[in-house]
């Protein structure tokens, strides 16, 4: 009877057997045997026919569908171009609907300002202002400007012709560093006398006191733009309204009313 093998005997006979059985180790492909590799495979397929066909049908289907897909694409931006358009034209209108209307409420509002200065000028009808008179502590105005229309003016003015008269501005200070003097506003009982005044203004001239209308601020304002304008010879005023006498092309002028800035000329008439 044969003696068991101990468990290093065993061991040692697994490992001759499996020794004995091993495969041949492969070694890893080199560089230039996968390139010669791939080489031969690439000529294969490209000179297979069928391998074409199915590439061409491949490509065309990718083609298809990214045609398929760029065309939808295009027909949804189609569609939202279209949809903008729409909408701008809708906003075009309603800022031309909003525009017009701007236009007419300006319109509006500057017939309403020009009426507002018309009736602000015209409640001033009666009025002058008088510049240049010394003034004086417990002066009576009716009795100056009475005075001056006899002695200056050669008029037949008393003070029952005046309504009232007063300074206007801040007070003078005797103290103080300016020497002007608050100009005189008078109103008249009668149109009329108001009128024979400023006639005879020109009697004044080279004398320290002058007479003006007394205008609105606005006047005031329009009366210096048509003075100072490049294109207009002289301006005045007469009757509540503003005059011009504007040049013209052929080297003569005109007269013109001036109601608003926009009347004023930019080119010679």
């Amino acid at each position: 009877m044969a003696k068991p093998l101990t468990r290093s005997q065993s061991q040692r006979e697994l490992e001759e057997v499996s020794t004995d059985k091993a495969e041949p180790v492969l070694e890893p492909p080199s560089p230039r045997d996968m390139k010669e590799l791939v080489d031969t495979i690439v000529q294969e397929l490209t000179e297979s026919e069928s391998f074409k066909a199915v590439l061409a049908t491949c490509i065309d289907n990718a083609i298809s569908r990214k045609i398929t897909q760029l065309t939808q694409e295009v027909v949804k931006h189609e569609s939202r171009l279209f949809d903008l358009a729409t909408e701008m034209d809708s906003k075009t209108s309603q800022l031309l609907s909003l525009n017009d209307a701007f236009v007419h409420l300006q319109t509006e509002v500057n017939k309403y300002m020009n009426r507002t200065n018309e009736l602000d000028q015209f409640s001033r009808r009666d009025n002058l202002r008088i510049f240049g008179i010394r003034e004086h502590d417990n002066e009576n105005l009716q009795k100056t400007v009475a005075d001056l229309a006899k002695d200056k003016l050669e008029l037949d003015v008393s003070a029952a012709d005046i309504d009232w008269a007063h300074r206007v501005g801040p007070k003078y200070s005797p103290g103080g560093t300016s020497t002007k003097q608050r100009s005189i506003l008078v109103k008249f009982k009668d149109h009329r006398v108001r009128d024979d005044y400023i006639k005879s203004r020109r009697k004044l001239k080279g004398t320290s006191t002058v007479i003006k209308e007394d205008l609105t601020r606005y006047n005031q304002q329009l009366l210096q733009q048509a003075r100072d304008n490049k294109f207009t010879e002289n301006a005045w005023f007469k009757d509540g309204k503003i005059f011009a006498l504007v040049k013209t092309t052929g080297g003569g002028s005109i007269v013109r009313r001036i109601i608003i800035t926009r009347d004023l000329p930019d080119l010679p008439l």
